[in-house]
């Protein structure tokens, strides 16, 4: 196959492993493509109560969508090995089953599948997926779509996953205030009877944690080379949220955990030069479910990360990792 699957080629997918009945039994689900309203996320002014000798701009409007008209595939999956979870969500490996007759290449895929009281957030960062469509691939995984389907009476997530287990955020905590300038968000949080995924491009592994940079005979030299690496390194980083700050998306989430590196191996498409700066990167940022829609500058929204990346990114070759709240 020489050419690629377009992220909008699937209409509907099959997964199986996700889904039981009443007596425990696994049962097939078929959700289908569903497509964020322009409107689900209010845009945040910043400006607002700001001191009158700071400026902003104004907002950024989405770029237009390159994609093609949506196609009708219909993708048979089933669920592969965990691969991290969240107060909001879990992901696994899916394996594209024989059923299904692949027109394209499709690359290693992860499901992001929504837990059980957390419908809003996928939503959510389905809306910012296709508000950054131009960069994913770039410093974004590639976003094949969201997909959901509401559960029958007498089905439920399978004891293997995580949808259903309660989280250090608890599950039953009121989620209202996160949503309340959205009334399609809030009426989301109160589905409870819905599978709602996003099928993602696999990503690379995490940074390496307690390793130097750069391995040398020479401590003086070990040192002086790590220090300008883990500077070079940040800005890296650094840039790479700068990408999103472009369009005024301000990411909010900047943690360990959201940095991985780009796809790698045989069968993973290539990484895409940015559409703003033309530079290829090796990292993606991951999770971006609580990022906001804004009308800051781009140096503004990037000075604003540059410290939790710089915090982040030093302390790694000690086997430190930064987080938020630390």
């Amino acid at each position: 196959m020489s050419v690629n699957t377009a992220l909008n080629a699937i209409s509907a997918l099959t997964i199986h492993g996700l889904i039981t009945d009443t007596e425990g039994a696994n049962i097939p689900m078929i959700l289908h493509r569903t497509v964020a309203p322009l409107d689900l996320v209010p845009l945040l002014r910043l400006d607002e109560g700001a001191p009158p000798e700071v400026v902003y701009g104004p907002f950024i409007p989405r770029p237009p969508s390159t994609l093609p008209e949506t196609g009708d595939l219909h993708v048979q999956l089933i669920l592969a090995e965990e691969k991290g979870w969240g107060r909001s969500s879990f992901v696994h490996e899916v394996n594209v089953l024989p059923a299904t007759t692949l027109p394209a290449h499709l690359p290693p895929l992860v499901l992001k599948v929504a837990r059980s009281k957390r419908r809003a957030e996928i939503a959510r960062e389905a809306w910012f997926y296709d508000e950054l469509e131009c960069l994913q691939g770039v410093v974004l995984p590639r976003c094949y779509g969201w997909f959901e389907a509401e559960l029958a009476e007498g089905q439920s997530f399978g004891p293997s996953t995580r949808a259903t287990r309660r989280s250090s955020d608890s599950e039953d905590s009121n989620l209202e205030w996160r949503f309340e300038d959205s009334k399609q968000l809030t009426e989301m949080s109160h589905s409870r009877d819905y599978v709602s995924v996003l099928l993602l491009e696999k990503m690379g592994g995490k940074l390496p944690i307690g390793v130097p940079l750069v391995m040398t005979w020479c401590k003086w030299y070990l040192h002086r080379m790590n220090y300008h690496l883990r500077i070079n390194f940040s800005k890296g980083i650094y840039d790479m949220y700068g990408e999103i700050a472009q369009l005024g998306v301000d990411h909010r989430d900047i943690r360990y955990s959201n940095m991985l590196a780009a796809p790698q191996g045989p069968a993973t498409l290539p990484s895409l030069p940015s559409p703003f700066t033309g530079r290829i990167y090796t990292h993606r940022m991951i999770d971006i479910e609580s990022c906001e829609k804004t009308n800051g500058e781009t140096s503004i929204l990037t000075d604003w990360a540059a410290s939790w990346i710089h915090s982040i990114v030093r302390n790694l070759p000690d086997g430190c990792i930064i987080e938020p709240w630390d």
